[in-house]
């Protein structure tokens, strides 16, 4: 197995893998869309995420809603070994009937959606923070905070909120007033915003994972870009924390090579290479 951090009283290891290429959502275009939709059949995500185990990765993270929520409660009745970290609905109404429904389906963990907790940032309501992580907390599963804004995250830092962990995305999505790289989604992937996070990343006391240091795709020309960005990410970030990356194993061996990645990078982070 990779490396591991602690989530609360849960080993994670610092490489998990993201669930958005199975529903199609590469935050890139149509194209890359239709084609991780034709690829990932239910076989070939269990291929898959059976890749990422023998790796050395021991969890997913997904939306806690269908089809994802499904598909993996079905590998891990089917033999599957790997966690699961789920995040919240994106909507505060219906929060509570949402994560009722997820607990069905044991995950490990479970994060406040980013854009559920951008959108309270934007309405000027983090106050509302502290009560969903409660929520969450008597549901006896470690809870968390994703964040595109980098202010959300600084703000549950300097409340107190303590939160088990948090997931921070290097791209501040949910920033729309922006001209460059707009992805049809109206997604806006900004360079500038990278070393932004790292910097609250660096800061934050509870272990934390970093989203999109890949930039989906857009930082993946070849593999030696791919391999600096692990290393950017790992040398940026405190010991206790990790990466999560959305893996498309169509036409290269991703999980493996992801792995690879991350074991050089947090021993080059730790001075050992």
């Amino acid at each position: 197995m990779l490396p591991t951090m602690k989530i609360r009283d849960i080993e994670v290891t610092k490489l998990i893998v993201g669930s958005n290429p199975f529903t199609g959502k590469s935050h890139m275009d149509e194209a890359t869309d239709a084609d991780m939709k034709g690829y990932f059949s239910e076989e070939q995500v269990f291929a898959m995420l059976k890749s990422c185990e023998e790796a050395g990765i021991n969890a997913v993270q997904s939306r806690g809603s269908m089809p994802v929520m499904g598909l993996l409660w079905r590998y891990r009745q089917a033999g599957g070994k790997l966690l699961w970290l789920a995040q919240s609905g994106k909507n505060l109404t219906t929060f509570d009937e949402e994560l009722d429904e997820m607990m069905k389906y044991h995950p490990a963990a479970v994060c406040i959606h980013g854009e559920l907790a951008d959108n309270l940032y934007l309405a000027g309501m983090l106050d509302k923070l502290e009560g969903l992580l409660n929520k969450i907390r008597s549901k006896n599963v470690p809870a968390g905070i994703c964040a595109h804004f980098p202010e959300v995250l600084t703000y549950a830092q300097e409340k107190g909120l303590n939160p088990d962990y948090y997931m921070a995305s290097l791209y501040n999505l949910s920033q729309t007033d922006r001209s460059h790289d707009v992805n049809p989604e109206g997604e806006r992937f900004e360079e500038s915003d990278i070393p932004k996070m790292y910097q609250v990343i660096r800061q934050l006391t509870a272990p934390t994972f970093a989203l999109k240091i890949l930039g989906a795709g857009r930082r993946c020309s070849d593999q030696n870009q791919v391999r600096r960005a692990f290393e950017e990410a790992f040398c940026s970030m405190k010991p206790t924390d990790g990466v999560l990356v959305g893996m498309f194993d169509k036409y290269i061996d991703q999980p493996r090579l992801n792995a690879e990645y991350t074991l050089a990078a947090i021993q080059k982070a730790e001075g050992k290479a």
